[in-house]
Protein backbone atom coordinates (compact mmCIF):
# COMPACT_ATOMS: atom_id res chain seq x y z
CA UNK A 1 0.00 0.00 0.00
CA UNK A 2 2.94 2.33 0.92
CA UNK A 3 4.41 1.67 -2.42
CA UNK A 4 1.18 2.27 -4.44
CA UNK A 5 0.78 5.82 -3.21
CA UNK A 6 4.45 6.83 -3.71
CA UNK A 7 4.98 9.86 -5.96
CA UNK A 8 6.65 7.85 -8.64
CA UNK A 9 3.76 5.61 -8.69
CA UNK A 10 1.32 8.02 -8.67
CA UNK A 11 2.80 10.34 -11.64
CA UNK A 12 3.44 7.19 -13.79
CA UNK A 13 -0.41 6.80 -12.95
CA UNK A 14 -1.66 10.19 -14.08
CA UNK A 15 0.58 10.19 -16.91
CA UNK A 16 -0.84 6.86 -18.07
CA UNK A 17 -4.28 8.04 -17.70
CA UNK A 18 -3.65 10.94 -19.39
CA UNK A 19 -2.32 8.94 -22.26
CA UNK A 20 -5.17 6.87 -22.15
CA UNK A 21 -7.89 9.60 -22.41
CA UNK A 22 -5.82 11.27 -24.92
CA UNK A 23 -4.75 7.78 -27.36
CA UNK A 24 -8.59 6.53 -26.32
CA UNK A 25 -10.26 9.80 -27.86
CA UNK A 26 -7.34 9.91 -30.66
CA UNK A 27 -8.12 5.82 -31.45
CA UNK A 28 -12.31 6.62 -31.38
CA UNK A 29 -11.95 9.98 -33.74
CA UNK A 30 -9.97 8.07 -36.30
CA UNK A 31 -12.15 4.94 -36.06
CA UNK A 32 -15.15 6.57 -36.60
CA UNK A 33 -14.04 8.89 -39.34
CA UNK A 34 -12.88 5.80 -41.54
CA UNK A 35 -16.54 3.97 -40.63
CA UNK A 36 -18.14 7.34 -41.84
CA UNK A 37 -16.40 6.91 -44.88
CA UNK A 38 -16.68 3.37 -45.52
CA UNK A 39 -20.74 3.67 -45.06
CA UNK A 40 -20.63 6.69 -47.24
CA UNK A 41 -18.78 5.12 -49.92
CA UNK A 42 -21.55 2.54 -49.35
CA UNK A 43 -24.35 5.35 -50.09
CA UNK A 44 -22.58 6.79 -53.02
CA UNK A 45 -22.88 2.91 -54.42
CA UNK A 46 -26.11 2.80 -53.39
CA UNK A 47 -27.07 5.84 -55.39
CA UNK A 48 -25.17 5.42 -57.89
CA UNK A 49 -26.41 1.33 -58.85
CA UNK A 50 -30.03 2.79 -58.05
CA UNK A 51 -29.67 5.35 -61.11
CA UNK A 52 -28.20 2.77 -63.61
CA UNK A 53 -31.46 0.52 -62.33
CA UNK A 54 -34.16 2.77 -62.54
CA UNK A 55 -32.62 3.84 -66.29
CA UNK A 56 -32.93 -0.46 -67.00
CA UNK A 57 -36.78 -0.80 -66.67
CA UNK A 58 -37.84 1.74 -68.99
CA UNK A 59 -40.55 0.45 -71.27
CA UNK A 60 -39.97 -0.14 -74.60
CA UNK A 61 -42.69 1.16 -77.34
CA UNK A 62 -46.09 -0.32 -77.16
CA UNK A 63 -44.96 -1.69 -73.42
CA UNK A 64 -46.37 -0.88 -69.93
CA UNK A 65 -43.81 -0.38 -67.00
CA UNK A 66 -44.91 -2.59 -64.59
CA UNK A 67 -44.80 -5.59 -67.65
CA UNK A 68 -40.77 -4.79 -67.69
CA UNK A 69 -39.80 -8.33 -66.05
CA UNK A 70 -36.23 -7.60 -66.35
CA UNK A 71 -34.06 -4.20 -66.12
CA UNK A 72 -32.14 -4.22 -69.84
CA UNK A 73 -28.68 -3.21 -68.13
CA UNK A 74 -25.21 -3.12 -70.24
CA UNK A 75 -22.30 -5.90 -69.47
CA UNK A 76 -20.33 -3.47 -67.30
CA UNK A 77 -23.90 -2.20 -65.63
CA UNK A 78 -24.59 -5.82 -64.62
CA UNK A 79 -21.36 -6.12 -63.28
CA UNK A 80 -22.94 -3.59 -60.64
CA UNK A 81 -24.80 -6.14 -59.30
CA UNK A 82 -22.80 -9.56 -59.61
CA UNK A 83 -25.05 -12.69 -58.70
CA UNK A 84 -24.57 -15.74 -56.22
CA UNK A 85 -22.82 -13.39 -53.59
CA UNK A 86 -24.50 -12.59 -50.93
CA UNK A 87 -21.92 -9.67 -49.76
CA UNK A 88 -22.76 -7.86 -53.02
CA UNK A 89 -25.05 -5.63 -54.22
CA UNK A 90 -28.40 -6.76 -54.78
CA UNK A 91 -31.97 -5.10 -55.71
CA UNK A 92 -36.18 -5.78 -55.43
CA UNK A 93 -38.57 -4.07 -57.39
CA UNK A 94 -42.15 -4.46 -56.74
CA UNK A 95 -44.92 -3.02 -58.64
CA UNK A 96 -48.10 -1.08 -57.18
CA UNK A 97 -50.18 -3.75 -56.23
CA UNK A 98 -47.47 -5.38 -54.27
CA UNK A 99 -45.86 -7.63 -56.01
CA UNK A 100 -42.65 -8.29 -56.93
CA UNK A 101 -41.71 -7.28 -60.24
CA UNK A 102 -38.26 -8.50 -60.48
CA UNK A 103 -35.28 -8.97 -58.29
CA UNK A 104 -31.17 -9.90 -58.27
CA UNK A 105 -30.41 -13.65 -57.77
CA UNK A 106 -28.62 -12.71 -54.71
CA UNK A 107 -31.26 -10.55 -52.77
CA UNK A 108 -32.10 -11.62 -49.46
CA UNK A 109 -35.76 -12.13 -48.32
CA UNK A 110 -37.35 -9.16 -47.64
CA UNK A 111 -40.71 -7.65 -47.49
CA UNK A 112 -42.12 -4.73 -49.22
CA UNK A 113 -40.99 -1.73 -46.96
CA UNK A 114 -43.80 0.69 -45.86
CA UNK A 115 -43.54 3.70 -47.33
CA UNK A 116 -43.26 7.04 -45.79
CA UNK A 117 -43.25 11.01 -46.71
CA UNK A 118 -39.65 10.53 -47.75
CA UNK A 119 -40.21 9.01 -51.15
CA UNK A 120 -36.34 8.19 -51.45
CA UNK A 121 -34.43 7.23 -48.66
CA UNK A 122 -31.58 5.08 -46.67
CA UNK A 123 -31.80 2.84 -44.24
CA UNK A 124 -30.49 -0.04 -42.24
CA UNK A 125 -31.56 -3.44 -41.59
CA UNK A 126 -29.57 -5.85 -39.58
CA UNK A 127 -26.46 -6.16 -41.65
CA UNK A 128 -28.16 -4.90 -45.07
CA UNK A 129 -27.60 -1.13 -45.87
CA UNK A 130 -30.60 -0.18 -48.39
CA UNK A 131 -31.25 2.46 -50.66
CA UNK A 132 -35.55 2.51 -50.94
CA UNK A 133 -37.22 4.71 -53.00
CA UNK A 134 -41.17 4.86 -54.55
CA UNK A 135 -42.05 6.42 -57.83
CA UNK A 136 -45.05 7.99 -58.78
CA UNK A 137 -46.53 5.34 -60.23
CA UNK A 138 -46.63 3.52 -57.19
CA UNK A 139 -43.60 1.16 -57.46
CA UNK A 140 -40.90 0.20 -55.00
CA UNK A 141 -37.26 0.00 -55.53
CA UNK A 142 -35.10 -1.37 -53.27
CA UNK A 143 -31.18 -1.05 -54.04
CA UNK A 144 -28.93 -2.77 -51.06
CA UNK A 145 -25.48 -4.64 -49.81
CA UNK A 146 -24.98 -6.84 -47.12
CA UNK A 147 -21.88 -5.14 -44.72
CA UNK A 148 -20.29 -7.69 -43.61
CA UNK A 149 -17.55 -7.19 -45.17
CA UNK A 150 -17.59 -3.69 -44.11
CA UNK A 151 -18.20 -4.34 -41.00
CA UNK A 152 -15.21 -7.11 -40.17
CA UNK A 153 -12.98 -4.01 -42.22
CA UNK A 154 -14.55 -1.77 -39.00
CA UNK A 155 -13.99 -4.18 -36.52
CA UNK A 156 -10.32 -4.92 -38.24
CA UNK A 157 -9.73 -1.27 -37.85
CA UNK A 158 -10.92 -0.92 -34.16
CA UNK A 159 -8.80 -3.86 -33.30
CA UNK A 160 -5.96 -2.67 -34.94
CA UNK A 161 -5.87 1.11 -33.70
CA UNK A 162 -6.32 -1.07 -29.97
CA UNK A 163 -3.06 -2.84 -30.39
CA UNK A 164 -1.43 0.46 -31.73
CA UNK A 165 -2.66 2.34 -28.93
CA UNK A 166 -1.91 0.00 -26.12
CA UNK A 167 1.59 -0.47 -27.82
CA UNK A 168 2.23 3.57 -27.74
CA UNK A 169 0.20 3.63 -24.15
CA UNK A 170 3.13 0.62 -22.85
CA UNK A 171 5.84 2.77 -24.77
CA UNK A 172 4.58 6.09 -22.65
CA UNK A 173 4.31 4.04 -19.58
CA UNK A 174 7.97 2.87 -19.67
CA UNK A 175 9.03 6.27 -20.33
CA UNK A 176 6.84 8.00 -17.50
CA UNK A 177 8.23 5.58 -15.39
CA UNK A 178 12.09 6.53 -16.45
CA UNK A 179 11.00 9.77 -15.93
CA UNK A 180 9.38 9.79 -12.99
CA UNK A 181 12.50 7.49 -11.73
CA UNK A 182 14.76 10.30 -12.64
CA UNK A 183 12.90 12.91 -10.43
CA UNK A 184 11.89 10.83 -7.79
CA UNK A 185 15.21 8.80 -7.18
CA UNK A 186 17.19 12.67 -5.79
CA UNK A 187 14.21 12.64 -3.98
CA UNK A 188 14.35 8.85 -2.58
CA UNK A 189 18.17 9.69 -1.51
CA UNK A 190 17.07 13.03 0.19
CA UNK A 191 14.73 11.16 2.38
CA UNK A 192 17.66 8.21 3.24
CA UNK A 193 20.10 10.18 3.82
CA UNK A 194 17.55 12.32 6.02
CA UNK A 195 16.52 9.03 7.98
CA UNK A 196 20.61 8.24 8.31
CA UNK A 197 21.11 12.04 9.69
CA UNK A 198 17.71 11.50 12.05
CA UNK A 199 19.28 8.38 13.32
CA UNK A 200 22.72 9.88 14.62
CA UNK A 201 25.00 9.77 11.30
CA UNK A 202 25.67 13.31 10.71
CA UNK A 203 28.60 12.50 8.19
CA UNK A 204 25.93 11.42 5.50
CA UNK A 205 25.52 13.42 2.72
CA UNK A 206 23.02 13.21 -0.57
CA UNK A 207 24.82 11.96 -3.38
CA UNK A 208 23.15 13.20 -6.79
CA UNK A 209 24.78 12.63 -10.47
CA UNK A 210 23.26 14.70 -13.64
CA UNK A 211 22.63 18.34 -14.78
CA UNK A 212 22.50 21.22 -12.24
CA UNK A 213 18.74 21.49 -12.49
CA UNK A 214 16.64 22.57 -9.80
CA UNK A 215 16.67 19.45 -7.98
CA UNK A 216 20.66 19.44 -8.06
CA UNK A 217 19.84 22.90 -6.32
CA UNK A 218 18.08 21.40 -4.06
CA UNK A 219 20.51 18.77 -3.41
CA UNK A 220 23.13 21.38 -3.37
CA UNK A 221 21.57 23.66 -0.55
CA UNK A 222 20.26 20.28 1.76
CA UNK A 223 24.25 19.08 1.37
CA UNK A 224 25.04 22.55 3.12
CA UNK A 225 22.14 22.35 5.69
CA UNK A 226 23.47 18.88 6.46
CA UNK A 227 27.01 20.32 6.65
CA UNK A 228 26.38 23.45 9.00
CA UNK A 229 23.75 21.05 11.30
CA UNK A 230 26.96 18.71 11.21
CA UNK A 231 29.34 21.69 12.11
CA UNK A 232 26.50 22.88 14.80
CA UNK A 233 25.77 19.81 17.03
CA UNK A 234 30.22 18.97 17.02
CA UNK A 235 30.59 22.27 18.56
CA UNK A 236 27.29 21.95 20.70
CA UNK A 237 29.25 18.45 21.58
CA UNK A 238 32.54 20.37 22.17
CA UNK A 239 31.18 23.42 23.94
CA UNK A 240 29.32 21.01 26.41
CA UNK A 241 32.57 18.67 26.85
CA UNK A 242 34.58 21.73 27.59
CA UNK A 243 31.45 23.45 29.64
CA UNK A 244 31.39 20.29 32.22
CA UNK A 245 35.40 20.14 31.89
CA UNK A 246 35.45 23.92 33.11
CA UNK A 247 33.27 23.47 35.41
CA UNK A 248 34.22 19.96 36.74
CA UNK A 249 37.60 22.09 38.17
CA UNK A 250 36.67 24.68 40.29
CA UNK A 251 33.83 22.42 41.77
CA UNK A 252 36.53 19.41 42.44
CA UNK A 253 38.41 22.29 43.93
CA UNK A 254 35.88 23.10 46.38
CA UNK A 255 35.01 19.83 47.26
CA UNK A 256 38.64 18.76 48.44
CA UNK A 257 39.02 21.61 49.86
CA UNK A 258 35.79 20.94 51.60
CA UNK A 259 36.47 17.41 52.37
CA UNK A 260 39.68 17.65 53.34
CA UNK A 261 38.40 20.81 56.17
CA UNK A 262 35.60 18.52 57.68
CA UNK A 263 38.22 15.25 57.65
CA UNK A 264 40.59 16.48 59.82
CA UNK A 265 41.06 19.10 62.47
CA UNK A 266 43.35 22.22 61.26
CA UNK A 267 44.61 25.33 62.41
CA UNK A 268 42.63 28.89 61.79
CA UNK A 269 45.14 29.53 58.96
CA UNK A 270 44.69 26.39 57.06
CA UNK A 271 40.80 26.88 57.29
CA UNK A 272 41.11 30.34 56.24
CA UNK A 273 43.31 29.06 52.64
CA UNK A 274 40.89 26.24 52.11
CA UNK A 275 37.95 29.01 52.12
CA UNK A 276 39.65 31.57 50.32
CA UNK A 277 40.51 28.35 47.83
CA UNK A 278 36.91 27.73 47.53
CA UNK A 279 36.37 31.61 47.31
CA UNK A 280 38.41 31.44 43.99
CA UNK A 281 37.35 28.41 42.57
CA UNK A 282 33.32 29.30 43.15
CA UNK A 283 34.28 33.31 41.52
CA UNK A 284 35.81 31.26 38.83
CA UNK A 285 32.55 29.03 38.48
CA UNK A 286 30.61 32.18 38.67
CA UNK A 287 32.24 34.11 35.82
CA UNK A 288 31.96 30.41 33.79
CA UNK A 289 28.19 30.78 34.11
CA UNK A 290 27.68 34.05 33.69
CA UNK A 291 29.87 33.71 30.52
CA UNK A 292 27.64 31.04 29.10
CA UNK A 293 24.43 32.88 30.15
CA UNK A 294 25.39 35.88 28.12
CA UNK A 295 26.59 33.66 25.24
CA UNK A 296 23.17 31.29 25.33
CA UNK A 297 20.97 34.89 25.37
CA UNK A 298 23.06 35.95 22.09
CA UNK A 299 22.40 32.48 20.78
CA UNK A 300 18.81 32.80 21.45
CA UNK A 301 18.42 36.30 20.07
CA UNK A 302 16.61 37.69 23.08
CA UNK A 303 19.74 39.73 24.07
CA UNK A 304 18.30 43.35 24.06
CA UNK A 305 21.39 45.89 23.04
CA UNK A 306 20.32 49.27 24.69
CA UNK A 307 21.64 51.40 21.87
CA UNK A 308 22.86 54.93 22.45
CA UNK A 309 24.89 57.71 20.87
CA UNK A 310 28.20 56.78 22.34
CA UNK A 311 31.91 57.27 21.37
CA UNK A 312 34.39 54.49 21.13
CA UNK A 313 37.16 57.08 22.15
CA UNK A 314 35.65 57.81 25.02
CA UNK A 315 34.88 54.01 26.36
CA UNK A 316 38.55 53.05 25.48
CA UNK A 317 40.07 56.08 27.78
CA UNK A 318 37.72 54.56 30.45
CA UNK A 319 38.15 50.91 30.01
CA UNK A 320 42.30 51.79 29.86
CA UNK A 321 41.88 53.93 33.05
CA UNK A 322 40.49 51.32 34.97
CA UNK A 323 42.99 48.35 33.75
CA UNK A 324 46.19 50.91 33.96
CA UNK A 325 47.38 49.29 37.40
CA UNK A 326 47.05 45.92 35.58
CA UNK A 327 49.45 47.07 33.04
CA UNK A 328 51.70 48.98 35.43
CA UNK A 329 52.23 45.55 37.58
CA UNK A 330 53.67 44.23 34.58
CA UNK A 331 55.37 47.54 33.17
CA UNK A 332 53.54 47.71 30.22
CA UNK A 333 52.93 50.82 27.69
CA UNK A 334 49.54 51.54 27.00
CA UNK A 335 49.86 53.58 23.65
CA UNK A 336 47.10 55.33 22.98
CA UNK A 337 45.60 57.40 19.75
CA UNK A 338 41.94 58.02 20.04
CA UNK A 339 40.40 59.74 17.60
CA UNK A 340 36.80 60.56 17.71
CA UNK A 341 34.69 57.18 16.88
CA UNK A 342 31.22 57.92 17.65
CA UNK A 343 28.09 55.37 17.17
CA UNK A 344 25.35 53.78 18.29
CA UNK A 345 25.61 50.91 20.78
CA UNK A 346 25.29 49.54 24.11
CA UNK A 347 27.88 51.44 25.83
CA UNK A 348 27.95 48.69 28.44
CA UNK A 349 28.43 45.97 26.26
CA UNK A 350 30.80 47.90 23.69
CA UNK A 351 33.06 48.47 27.44
CA UNK A 352 33.27 45.08 27.79
CA UNK A 353 34.10 43.74 24.45
CA UNK A 354 36.88 46.47 24.90
CA UNK A 355 38.61 45.49 28.61
CA UNK A 356 38.38 42.02 27.40
CA UNK A 357 40.75 42.38 24.55
CA UNK A 358 42.62 44.94 26.79
CA UNK A 359 43.17 42.41 29.83
CA UNK A 360 43.97 39.69 27.48
CA UNK A 361 46.38 41.74 25.59
CA UNK A 362 47.66 42.46 29.60
CA UNK A 363 48.04 39.14 30.52
CA UNK A 364 49.95 38.05 26.62
CA UNK A 365 52.17 40.59 26.58
CA UNK A 366 55.63 39.88 28.22
CA UNK A 367 57.10 42.31 31.02
CA UNK A 368 57.70 45.27 29.48
CA UNK A 369 55.86 45.16 26.51
CA UNK A 370 53.56 47.62 24.44
CA UNK A 371 50.13 47.86 23.77
CA UNK A 372 48.98 50.17 21.10
CA UNK A 373 44.81 51.10 21.56
CA UNK A 374 43.27 53.73 18.19
CA UNK A 375 39.77 54.61 17.56
CA UNK A 376 38.70 56.10 14.53
CA UNK A 377 35.44 56.82 13.07
CA UNK A 378 35.46 57.49 9.28
CA UNK A 379 33.03 54.87 7.58
CA UNK A 380 32.81 52.65 10.47
CA UNK A 381 33.67 53.37 14.48
CA UNK A 382 36.95 51.44 14.71
CA UNK A 383 38.79 50.01 17.93
CA UNK A 384 41.91 48.27 17.42
CA UNK A 385 44.36 46.89 19.78
CA UNK A 386 47.92 45.81 18.77
CA UNK A 387 50.28 44.21 21.79
CA UNK A 388 53.86 42.67 21.27
CA UNK A 389 52.99 39.30 23.25
CA UNK A 390 53.82 35.76 21.51
CA UNK A 391 51.55 36.18 18.82
CA UNK A 392 49.14 33.21 17.50
CA UNK A 393 49.84 30.74 14.94
CA UNK A 394 48.04 30.65 11.65
CA UNK A 395 46.46 27.61 12.07
CA UNK A 396 44.42 28.52 15.09
CA UNK A 397 43.55 31.92 14.03
CA UNK A 398 40.18 30.74 11.93
CA UNK A 399 38.97 28.99 15.36
CA UNK A 400 40.07 31.79 17.65
CA UNK A 401 36.23 33.05 18.26
CA UNK A 402 35.03 29.95 19.14
CA UNK A 403 34.11 29.06 22.36
CA UNK A 404 36.77 27.35 24.88
CA UNK A 405 39.44 28.11 21.68
CA UNK A 406 42.61 28.95 23.74
CA UNK A 407 45.53 29.35 21.53
CA UNK A 408 47.89 28.58 24.56
CA UNK A 409 45.55 26.28 26.85
CA UNK A 410 47.98 26.98 29.84
CA UNK A 411 48.47 30.77 29.43
CA UNK A 412 44.42 31.27 29.77
CA UNK A 413 44.01 28.94 32.27
CA UNK A 414 47.03 29.91 34.49
CA UNK A 415 45.63 33.66 34.26
CA UNK A 416 41.85 32.41 35.01
CA UNK A 417 40.40 32.56 31.75
CA UNK A 418 37.31 30.78 30.42
CA UNK A 419 37.63 30.66 26.75
CA UNK A 420 34.69 32.52 26.09
CA UNK A 421 35.92 35.89 26.09
CA UNK A 422 36.49 36.15 22.35
CA UNK A 423 33.14 33.97 21.54
CA UNK A 424 31.41 36.60 23.94
CA UNK A 425 33.18 39.55 22.03
CA UNK A 426 32.37 38.51 18.57
CA UNK A 427 28.44 37.90 19.93
CA UNK A 428 28.40 41.44 21.24
CA UNK A 429 29.58 43.29 18.23
CA UNK A 430 27.85 40.99 15.50
CA UNK A 431 24.54 42.24 17.66
CA UNK A 432 25.61 45.68 17.06
CA UNK A 433 25.69 44.64 13.10
CA UNK A 434 29.64 45.04 13.15
CA UNK A 435 32.46 42.63 12.67
CA UNK A 436 35.72 41.89 14.80
CA UNK A 437 38.94 40.39 13.04
CA UNK A 438 42.39 39.17 14.11
CA UNK A 439 45.71 39.36 12.38
CA UNK A 440 48.69 37.72 14.09
CA UNK A 441 52.01 36.43 13.43
CA UNK A 442 54.19 34.06 15.92
CA UNK A 443 56.71 36.23 18.00
CA UNK A 444 55.24 39.13 15.92
CA UNK A 445 51.97 40.40 18.03
CA UNK A 446 48.34 40.38 17.69
CA UNK A 447 46.18 42.79 16.57
CA UNK A 448 42.23 42.95 16.80
CA UNK A 449 40.26 45.05 15.07
CA UNK A 450 36.52 46.14 16.21
CA UNK A 451 34.23 47.79 12.93
CA UNK A 452 30.66 49.15 14.64
CA UNK A 453 27.88 50.97 12.30
CA UNK A 454 27.66 54.70 12.82
CA UNK A 455 24.27 54.34 13.04
CA UNK A 456 22.11 51.46 14.49
CA UNK A 457 20.70 48.90 11.85
CA UNK A 458 17.19 49.34 11.03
Amino acid sequence: MKRLSSIRVRLVGLIGLLLFVVLGGFGYMAWHRESVARIAAVDRALEERFNILISGFRPEAGQRVDEVSEPRLSPRARELFANGSGEDFYYVVWRKDGSIQARSQNAPEISLPAQTSNPKEIRERGVFRELVHFTPTGRCFVVGRNLHKDLDAMQADAGSLAVAGTAILLIGLALAWWIASSVTGPLQEVSRTAKQIAAGDLSQRINKSGPDDELGELVKVLNETFSRLEAAFSRQKQFTADASHELRTPVSLILAHAQGALLREQTPADYREALTDCVLAAQRMKALIESLLDLARFDADVEEMRLEPCDLAVLTRECTEQLRLLADSKTLRLNLDLQAAPCHGDSVRLKQVISNLVVNAIHFTPAEGGITLTTSGEQTARFSIIDTGPGIDAAQLPLIFERFRRSDASRTRATGGTGLGLAICKAIVEAHGGTIAVDSELRQGTKFIVDVPLRANA
